[in-house]
C-alpha cells in the first residue's frame, strides 16, 4: 500500500458516538430470543446485551482510543487486552497533564502501546473506502462528528454500509457515504499481530443492523494516574 504516513498527533475523545435510540425492524423488541436448549427453551438477549458483543466500551470520555485498540486486541485477535491496561501503560509514561490538555490519547500513544505488546502498527493517510475495504483485519479510524474527534473501529465494509465497533455506542452500521463524510483525512491505524494465525474470519453481528440517532453524550472525569497494577 503506497499510502502516506501520518505524523502522529492526539485527537480529542471527548464524546461516545451515539446514544441508545435504535432502529430495528418492526418485528424487534427490547428483547432478542437466539437459540434453543436441549428442552425447547429460548435464550433472552437485551439489545443492550447485542449492541456491545464484542465491543470494549470505554470508561472514560478521554479514552475511545483505548477502548478502540483494546477492541481490536480482544475480538479481532483474540489477545484479551482490558482498556485499563492501555490506560494505566500510556499515562505511566506520558505527561497526564497532557493527555487532558488535548483531550484524550494519540495515535502514537497506541502505536507504542501496540508495539510494546509485539505487534507491528502505523497510520496512514488519504487511505480510500476501496484501500480499507482491502485491509485484512479491522482497523481504527478517527472520525468528527459535531466539532468532536473520536476513534471506531471498521471492521467490515459491505453492501454498502460500513460495519463499525463504536466504544461509545457499540456495534452499528452507517452508510458508505455518511462515513466518509466523518472520516477524519482518510486515516487509518493499522495494527499487524506478530503472525496471520492471529486473524479470525469476518462475520458481521446481528447488530449490525442497528442504526443510532447520531448526538452525544459524554463521560466527564480526570485523569489522574491510576494505580499501576498490571504494568
Amino acid at each position: 500500500m503506497h499510502l502516506p504516513r501520518i505524523r502522529f498527533r492526539p485527537w480529542c475523545t471527548a464524546l461516545a458516538l451515539m446514544t441508545s435510540a435504535l432502529f430495528f425492524p418492526a418485528s424487534a423488541s427490547s428483547q432478542t430470543r437466539e437459540g434453543a436448549d436441549a428442552q425447547g427453551s429460548k435464550k433472552i438477549r437485551s439489545l443492550k446485551d447485542i449492541r456491545g458483543e464484542g465491543v470494549v466500551r470505554q470508561k472514560w470520555d478521554m479514552s475511545c482510543g483505548a477502548a478502540a485498540l483494546s477492541t481490536l486486541l480482544t475480538y479481532e485477535f483474540k489477545d484479551d487486552t482490558p482498556e485499563t491496561s492501555i490506560v494505566v501503560w500510556i499515562l505511566h509514561r506520558v505527561d497526564p497533564v497532557r493527555v487532558r490538555a488535548r483531550g484524550g490519547f494519540s495515535l502514537l500513544d497506541l502505536k507504542r502501546f501496540a508495539q510494546a505488546r509485539g505487534y507491528h502498527a502505523e497510520g496512514y493517510s488519504g487511505m480510500s473506502i476501496e484501500e480499507l475495504v482491502s485491509q485484512k483485519t479491522a482497523v481504527i479510524v478517527p472520525i468528527r462528528l459535531k466539532g468532536f474527534d473520536h476513534f471506531i473501529v471498521v471492521r467490515q465494509i459491505t453492501g454498502g454500509r460500513v460495519i463499525i465497533a463504536d466504544p461509545g455506542f457499540g456495534n452499528l452500521t452507517m452508510r458508505v457515504d455518511r462515513f466518509e463524510s466523518l472520516w477524519k483525512e482518510g486515516i487509518a491505524f493499522v495494527v499487524h499481530p506478530p503472525t496471520d494465525l492471529m486473524i479470525t474470519e469476518k462475520h458481521p453481528s446481528i447488530a449490525s443492523r442497528s442504526i443510532p440517532d447520531p448526538s452525544i453524550i459524554q463521560r466527564g472525569i480526570g485523569v489522574a494516574i491510576p494505580p499501576n497494577y498490571l504494568y
